[in-house]
């Protein structure tokens, strides 16, 4: 296969570090060269960092309940700074930072469930920070968080009855200056689209799974389609597709357990070009 070069899959044998945090997935240059760098993590059992970073790249955390039955629930109580505003987080949400910005101090209190913690750099394919302090009046970043499914557009994709579950949607006419990116739970199984299309920005696509307990595990199988290939997964996996190729449709012939699938893009707005159909339903044929 040619394209599969594109993808960074779990590996077995993951193990909790002191943090309770679980790394589960990572994609940088030495996985897929040129990608934009992504990891996801698990976390376990509550804990807190000290000392503020910045990095040399926007950045979009997603923080994620583990639970299908409460996807919006987040599980735990989270308290994550970006200059001096402090950001309580107890439902699901992305979070936006931007270059240059000093952040962290994330203190991750009364966890109930374990949940995901995706990172993605929109500028950088390896991990770089410095350390960073407070400089900006408090204010300014106290609403960068985003913690429902709602375009300012009001369109939502379209999909069968009872596949997805609409997480998160975030992009810069929801938040000035932030990126696309957007997440869904898989519900069922998917035999239907979107259809293939490419985009005039480099994009992030993860399939993530929901066991706490085999977290390289997606419970599920995707078949993913990259111009001519279609591309069969059945662990938590990233993708990176640059700008103008295409991707998609996106088949799920059998799942044991809700997936959360994400994508996001380096670019403010999402747009496709060259799709094959205006409808997200779209089969082979079409």
């Amino acid at each position: 296969m040619k394209y599969d070069k594109l993808f960074a899959c779990a590996a077995a044998g993951i193990h909790a570090g002191e943090s309770g945090r679980v790394q589960t997935v990572r994609m940088d240059e030495s996985v897929v060269p040129g990608c934009m760098f992504s990891d996801v993590s698990w976390y376990t059992r509550p804990f807190s960092s000290d000392g503020m970073i910045r990095h040399d790249s926007d950045e979009v955390c997603m923080f994620a309940g583990s639970d299908p039955g409460e996807p919006e629930n987040l599980g735990a109580e989270i308290e994550f700074r970006i200059e001096n505003d402090r950001l309580m987080l107890t439902d699901t949400c992305f979070v936006f930072v931007p270059k240059g910005a000093a952040h962290g101090i994330m203190s991750v209190k009364s966890l109930k469930k374990p949940f995901i913690r995706c990172s993605c750099h929109l500028n950088i394919s390896e991990y770089a920070f410095v350390p960073a302090e407070a400089s900006e009046p408090a204010g300014k970043y106290a609403g960068n968080a985003v913690m429902r499914y709602e375009p300012v557009d009001g369109k939502l994709p379209e999909a069968p009855e009872g596949f997805l579950h609409r997480l998160l949607w975030m992009d810069g006419k929801k938040l000035a200056g932030a990126p696309y990116i957007e997440s869904v739970w898989f519900m069922t199984t998917n035999d239907t689209g979107p259809a293939p299309h490419a985009h005039d920005f480099d994009e992030i696509i993860g399939f993530i799974g929901t066991d706490p307990e085999h977290p390289e595990e997606l419970g599920a199988e995707i078949h993913f389609c990259v111009e001519d290939e279609e591309i069969p997964v059945n662990k938590s996996c990233l993708i990176y597709i640059p700008r103008g190729v295409k991707h998609s449709p996106i088949y799920v012939p059998s799942l044991k357990r809700p997936i959360i699938h994400f994508s996001g893009g380096n670019g403010g707005d999402y747009a496709r070009k060259n799709a094959l159909s205006e409808s997200n339903n779209y089969k082979p044929g079409m």
